[in-house]
């Protein structure tokens, strides 16, 4: 058996302390408040617990050193959302002080007290009480009222980010995980969001559990996006340079002419057309060459699925419109399938 070392806790380095508290695992919430001169404030901690249910009061630990301290130690009222797993970037941004988090902190929704839509849990709070605890300070709050959501918690342990889903480790092992993505096409423009934080647009997409059907998958997510959108045909299959992950891409289909609805996330949406060159604003050489691709082949009237090969990428063209597979009468073609570099599919 190892022999154990134990240290000092009132003379040891800091740092090390910090160490061994990031041990326990913990989930991770965004914390914001409206100062008195009426800016948004807002930071990250996962210095969180529930207190009591009779009354119902929460807590969240505050260094003293925080730039918000000054808000946060007199602000009447506050909120504590309870990040997901698909937003670590806001947990980032909300953790810095760069320019980003001004603009992610515009994004929040108000209720009285501004705070994170989409969560995994919302709760708006009156302050109860403000604690002394040495170089922090412990904000309890009277929860007023709250809400709830669906999916998988952000989690964060040993300073880092992980995941608490079964599914999510396994397909980590395994190192390739399936992420499910669509491009939803508007009079010529085409749908991407931007995550809070982040400089760069993307296809809508997100991983896939187990069994997940993908049809469901990318309603759901159109429709957070403010889009009412089905899945038309798949599009394109590739893995991008450095990715642990497959990505599929489907053409998505809307049957309602009011898709520029606001997204009910923080999540912001945009429309581009070709001539705004949208490939030049996402991130990844197959996201740009499927962007260009598609505004090639709309203007040619003639779309095709492209996918991974060992010696570039094909294209498999397509003909006609989807259908249902019952009504699906093959007949001899003399369509060919063409190569395609990744660069330029």
């Amino acid at each position: 058996m190892p022999e154990i070392v134990w240290q000092t806790a009132a003379d040891c380095d800091r740092r090390a302390f910090r160490d061994m508290l990031g041990s326990f695992m913990t989930g991770v919430t965004a914390v914001a408040a409206r100062a008195a001169d009426g800016s948004t404030r807002a930071f990250t901690a996962n210095s969180f617990t529930s207190v009591s249910l009779d009354p119902p009061l929460i807590l969240v630990c505050l260094a003293k050193a925080s730039l918000s301290y000054d808000v946060f130690s007199t602000v009447p009222e506050f909120s504590v959302s309870i990040l997901g797993d698909w937003q670590r970037e806001l947990s980032s941004v909300f953790a810095t002080r760069s320019a980003a988090k001004e603009e992610a902190l515009r994004l929040l929704a108000v209720d009285g007290s501004p705070y994170v839509n989409g969560a995994l849990a919302v709760m708006l709070c009156s302050r109860h009480e403000l604690i002394d605890a040495g170089d922090h300070v412990i904000l309890l709050g009277n929860v007023t009222k709250f809400t709830t959501g669906a999916g998988l918690p952000l989690g964060f342990f040993k300073g880092g980010y992980v995941s608490f889903g079964l599914v999510e480790r396994q397909l980590e092992r395994l190192s390739s995980p399936l992420v499910v993505g669509g491009l939803l096409d508007v009079d010529g423009q085409v749908l991407l969001c931007r995550r809070p934080g982040s400089p760069h647009w993307e296809i809508p997409r997100r991983a896939a559990a187990q069994g997940e059907p993908h049809s469901k998958l990318l309603e759901d997510l159109f429709t957070r996006l403010g889009a009412s959108a089905q899945s038309s045909f798949l599009y394109s299959l590739f893995q991008e340079l450095g990715d642990r992950h497959m990505t599929l891409i489907f053409s998505m289909e809307s049957a309602r002419a009011d898709l520029r609805q606001a997204p009910e996330e923080g999540v912001e949406v945009g429309y581009f057309g070709e001539a705004d060159e949208p490939w030049k604003l996402v991130r990844g050489a197959m996201s740009e060459g499927l962007l260009q691709r598609f505004f090639r082949e709309r203007a040619a009237g003639c779309f095709g699925l492209y996918y991974d090969t060992s010696d570039g990428g094909r294209v498999s063209p397509l003909g006609g419109k989807a259908m249902h597979w019952t009504q699906w009468l093959p007949e001899p073609s003399a369509t060919p399938t063409y190569s395609a570099t990744r660069q330029g599919f």
